[in-house]
């Protein structure tokens, strides 16, 4: 070897050794600049780093981190790009997969996604992420069982987290399985008591099997934690106004109960007003008056 050859050698080596020592400041800089909400700068910044180290051992990491942050940015063609440039950089690393199953989902592929996802828990079952994603796509494809399978194996990779939980819940609700349901919901409040969704949900499952007395328990514990989310406030009244046609009285006690707990809430007087109705037309039926003629239904209560 002569000795120009020694030098491009030693500058070969020492461009190698630079390479590998500025690699993880650079992505540590890039993740910063994505923690902070700065997407743009971190996806200008990811692909620079894509391009200088293109030969390191570890850039699939940085593709993989692009492609997430084009997600973010809504660019999804670059970043399904640039996951599968992530994925076909080790195969057998799961985040690449999962990544590039969300874009997917979020482009409506969701045969592919579903092939990407299920990948990703094949290579890692503890994947709670991958596990959720694949569930929610179930979801978009109507296979509700195969959607509660996977919330539940979520909730197995991460026993502690909620959101999988509540979520299985929302799935067994959905496909009748009341009883089921309601122990989902009932073990997020075990959890987090304070949690207005759960309660909500579980004032729907109650509602579903009947147990009015529990539900409007639940709607009203839902409402007081966050009196400004009005979709449990409409559920209750339209419960009530349901209990009105079968059983007026009962009604009225729920109708006083809301009262008391939500004195200013302007379905107060709907409700009220609903409730003489029922009043009024059960006296009709009583004296053997003819009934009114038929009019349009009449809209949800809550409603403008």
């Amino acid at each position: 070897m002569n000795r120009h050859d020694r030098r491009r050698k030693i500058a070969d080596l020492t461009k190698s050794d630079a390479m590998l020592n500025s690699f993880p400041s650079d992505m540590r800089a890039a993740t910063e600049l994505h923690r902070q909400g700065r997407l743009k700068e971190a996806a200008d910044t990811l692909r620079k780093i894509t391009k200088i180290y293109a030969e390191h051992p570890d850039i699939r990491v940085a593709w993989s981190n692009l492609g997430a942050t084009l997600q973010g940015l809504g660019k999804i063609d670059e970043a399904i790009t640039a996951l599968k440039k992530a994925r076909a950089l080790k195969p057998d690393h799961p985040p690449p997969h999962h990544n590039l199953g969300m874009a997917l989902a979020q482009q409506g592929k969701l045969d592919e996604a579903i092939e990407s996802l299920t990948r990703a828990v094949e290579l890692d079952p503890d994947f709670r992420d991958a596990w959720s994603g694949l569930a929610l796509v179930r979801e978009q494809t109507g296979e509700l069982p195969l959607a509660a399978e996977a919330w539940q194996r979520a909730t197995q990779a991460d026993p502690n987290a909620l959101e999988p939980l509540f979520n299985l819940g929302n799935v067994l609700f959905r496909m009748g399985q009341l009883a089921d349901a309601a122990a989902a919901f009932e073990s997020c409040l075990a959890r987090r008591p304070q949690m207005p969704e759960a309660l909500y949900a579980l004032g729907r499952v109650h509602e579903a099997a009947g147990n009015v007395d529990t539900a409007a328990e639940a709607y009203l514990a839902a409402t007081r934690l966050a009196p400004q989310v009005q979709v449990g406030h409409v559920q209750l009244a339209n419960m009530i106004a349901g209990v009105a046609r079968i059983d007026l009285p009962k009604a009225q006690a729920l109708a006083d109960l809301y009262r008391e707990t939500h004195p200013d809430s302007p379905i107060v007087p709907q409700i009220a007003a609903r409730l003489e109705e029922v009043a009024r037309e059960n006296g009709a039926a009583e004296n053997g008056d003819a009934a009114p003629p038929a009019e349009p239904a009449a809209a949800s209560l809550g409603q403008a």
